[in-house]
């Protein structure tokens, strides 16, 4: 496995052989601390057709907020690195800050959107999306990936990801990884690790909230509003503070003002803080 922080050629050099060889390239982006979500990734670039994988490992700051926790999350290359050669990972890119973000230049080029930047998880994260598609074309700017994987926690992301890929004409194909639960059906994240074991049992309840939002919708064709408050106030009335939970279109992320049963066309989606950490997670209906 090899590994380049500091020097972009030598990388770059590596790819066009690998390409020039025949190889296809897939890319999984990720901010490091890895867990068998981030593992996932990794097996399922390989199912899709990567020959060749790469990772990155960068704790992005422009995605963070100034009250964040960028300073707190946690950083444990050494033990990534031990994962990634395990899996089979070709080469890991850990770049150093100035690598991504050189001194000597003072401006950036900033992708916006909005409409949907401004939305759920961007109504408490101003900003946050634009440091997310800022970093994510720099990356794909350097490594050239012919497939890019994201994790489906992270959906509003995705979207955004994908929607600056297609308006840019990036030639990278774009592969949405199922989440990867805990036995309780608490989404793996890197943040599950600030939780208290008392609040980790707990944190399994958003889960079971999206499974009785499902059902309700699909058995007794409850009225969506009515369904969902009712999961709003009794994840309220056992610690969470709900910042949001909603139906949207799988497609686009849009309002849903009424529900028909379809396979693959709407999305729960849930922010929610519990203690200090703020935790997300979606169900695909």
């Amino acid at each position: 496995m090899q590994i380049f922080s500091d020097n972009i050629i030598p990388l770059r050099d590596q790819i066009i052989q690998w390409k020039e060889d025949g190889n296809t390239i897939g890319f999984a982006p990720t901010m490091g601390n890895l867990h068998d979500g981030h593992l996932s990734l990794v097996r399922n670039l390989k199912k899709n057709g990567a020959t060749k994988i790469i990772v990155s490992i960068f704790v992005n700051p422009r995605q963070f907020g100034p009250s964040e926790d960028f300073n707190q999350y946690p950083r444990t290359l050494k033990n990534d690195l031990e994962l990634l050669e395990k899996e089979g990972v070709d080469l890991v890119f850990c770049p150093e800050m100035n690598l991504i973000y050189p001194s000597h230049i003072s401006s950036e080029i900033i992708i916006d959107n909005p409409i949907l930047m401004n939305d759920l998880c961007g109504l408490k994260r101003p900003g946050h999306f634009n440091g997310v598609l800022l970093v994510v074309n720099k990356l794909f700017n350097i490594l050239q990936p012919d497939i890019a994987i994201f994790g489906q926690k992270d959906y509003q992301q995705f979207i955004l990801i994908k929607n600056m890929v297609e308006n840019l004409f990036m030639g990278v194909n774009l592969i949405l990884s199922p989440i990867v639960r805990e036995s309780n059906g608490l989404a793996l994240s890197s943040r599950n690790s600030y939780l208290s074991p008392k609040n980790k049992k707990l944190a399994s309840e958003i889960y079971a909230s999206l499974l009785k939002i499902k059902d309700r919708l699909n058995k007794k064709n409850d009225d969506i509003s009515q369904s969902i408050q009712l999961e709003v106030d009794r994840l309220n009335s056992i610690g969470f503070e709900v910042e949001y939970l909603e139906l949207r279109t799988l497609i686009n992320l849009e309002v849903c003002n009424e529900y028909r049963p379809m396979k693959n066309k709407y999305i729960l989606l849930v922010a929610s803080k519990l203690g200090n950490t703020r935790l997300i997670d979606n169900l695909i209906l």
